[in-house]
């Protein structure tokens, strides 16, 4: 009772409260605000100045003021607003703003400034200012200057629509570059005048330091024609395709030193062989190099046909393929690639599904030995052939873990976004998904321990399920 007296009290209170506040407020007849005396001072500009705006004066001889609320707007698109707070029955403003160069801005355009004055009691009088034309800068001049050096000059091929281009260009097929309107006789730009980079991810002009652009498109040779857009403020490249290679000869590839570890934090510097080259799915390719074809490609990317051909069965693109001398393998790889294109497994217990068996993954990304690229066989299915070999050894518990087989599907070849194994439906009775420690892993059981041999591990994350099945 006590409790339910004090609540209606309080209630109580609040209501009193609420109504004298109502009554205390002061109310105002409507009334709308006159606005006089507005003028911009500038009647041209170049975009990228300035204008000033005048507002004599904002009355309203009723009702106190509130806000002015200003738009600069170009092309129906609002380069700037304020919100400028007003007392009294009379005001006056005066300020400047920025009308800067950006995509969409036409030439001659009006600079139209929006203004709404408003009262104390949200009532408002509008209007629209257009005495002020804007024109584009001169760009007579426009290169492309890599950041390695050179500078390119692009031709005014549509004057209409501000379209720069230049063909011919000997550019491979990533480029990070500036468009620069007046370099040096070196070719070095000049940043006193407009220079064109990258501002948030889209073409933008820059000063000395900012972002360059990169055109990227590992499907083709190269860029031989680059086009800036300086009215939509867009830059798009083109260049001939890459086609599918037919031979493969690992004496060509670049020689590199990789870092290792295995699952017993063993570190080991080899020499290892790099490429880069364009797949097609289902294409055959001439082999030289690789002592034996047969024992020598990973079996989820390559159908061995012959003593020196294989079948790709990975999808068209561009990938990195590994050769390591010391075991006589080609692993290949989609560095940048991201779920749901591209899977990748890592952990301990497994190696290279081809003879001399061993374990050589760990926790860890330097090297193909460490961990695997998983082949996509469908949207969102994805597999890959591993040697698993799942010891349960006690002896020294701390450990313990890094005998047994243990992995993680990961979205990126890195850490980051992962697959949770409690998730899935796993057909088999060889792996299970921890709930306690290890937790989102798959891990091999008791009975994974007597059957060490080659797996296709293959996930599907449609259904959420897994598939374990011994192919050796």
């Amino acid at each position: 009772m006590k409790n339910s007296f004090k609540i209606s009290l309080i209630l109580a209170v609040i209501a009193l409260y609420s109504c004298k506040e109502d009554e205390l407020r002061v109310t105002y007849p409507h009334s709308l605000p006159a606005i006089s005396g507005i003028s911009v001072n500038e009647t041209e500009i170049t975009y990228g100045d300035s204008i000033t705006l005048n507002v004599g004066e904002i009355r309203d001889n009723v009702t106190p003021l509130s806000t002015l609320e200003i738009q600069i707007v170009v092309n129906n698109i609002i380069l700037s607003s304020q919100s400028v707070r007003t007392k009294g029955n009379v005001s006056s403003y005066s300020g400047r703003f920025s009308v800067p160069f950006g995509p969409y801005m036409a030439e001659g355009a009006a600079v139209k400034v929006y203004l709404s004055a408003i009262n104390v009691e949200g009532n408002h009088t509008d209007t629209i200012v257009a005495t002020t034309v804007a024109h584009r800068p001169a760009i007579e001049h426009l290169y492309v200057v890599p950041t390695t050096g050179g500078a390119f000059e692009l031709l005014l091929t549509d004057a209409e629509n501000c379209v720069y281009s230049a063909d011919n260009l000997p550019f491979a097929n990533d480029i990070t570059f500036y468009l620069a309107t007046k370099v040096s006789r070196f070719g070095n730009i000049d940043w006193t005048n407009l220079v064109f980079g990258s501002v948030n991810g889209e073409l933008g002009l820059v000063e000395e330091g900012g972002a360059a652009l990169t055109l990227s498109d590992l499907s083709l040779i190269g860029y031989k024609k680059i086009t800036a857009d300086l009215l939509f403020f867009t830059v798009t490249g083109e260049g001939d395709p890459l086609t599918p290679i037919t031979e493969m000869n690992i004496a060509d590839f670049e020689e590199v030193t990789i870092n290792s570890t295995n699952h017993l934090g063993t570190a080991t510097a080899d020499i290892w062989k790099k490429a880069t080259l364009y797949f097609g799915f289902g294409d055959e390719i001439t082999v030289s190099g690789v002592t034996n074809a047969a024992n020598g490609f990973t079996p989820d990317f390559f159908e061995v046909t012959a003593t020196n051909k294989v079948r790709f069965l990975g999808e068209t693109g561009v990938y990195t393929v590994y050769y390591l001398p010391s075991a006589d393998y080609v692993w290949v790889e989609q560095a940048n690639a991201t779920f749901p294109a591209a899977l990748w497994l890592c952990g301990v217990g497994y190696g290279r599904p081809q003879t001399p068996y061993a374990k050589t993954s760990s926790w860890n990304w330097n090297s193909p030995l460490e961990y695997v690229f998983c082949r996509k066989v469908a949207d969102g299915v994805f597999q890959a052939t591993i040697y698993v070999e799942h010891t349960i050894d006690e002896s020294v518990p701390a450990d313990a873990w890094k005998h047994c087989f243990n992995a993680k599907f990961f979205h990126q070849r890195g850490w980051g976004g992962e697959t949770d194994a409690r998730e899935y439906t796993i057909n088999t009775s060889l792996l299970t998904a921890p709930a306690t420690e290890d937790v989102g892993n798959f891990k091999g059981t008791e009975a994974l321990a007597t059957q060490a041999g080659v797996y296709r591990f293959t996930i599907n994350t449609n259904n959420k399920t897994v598939e374990f099945v011994k192919v050796n």
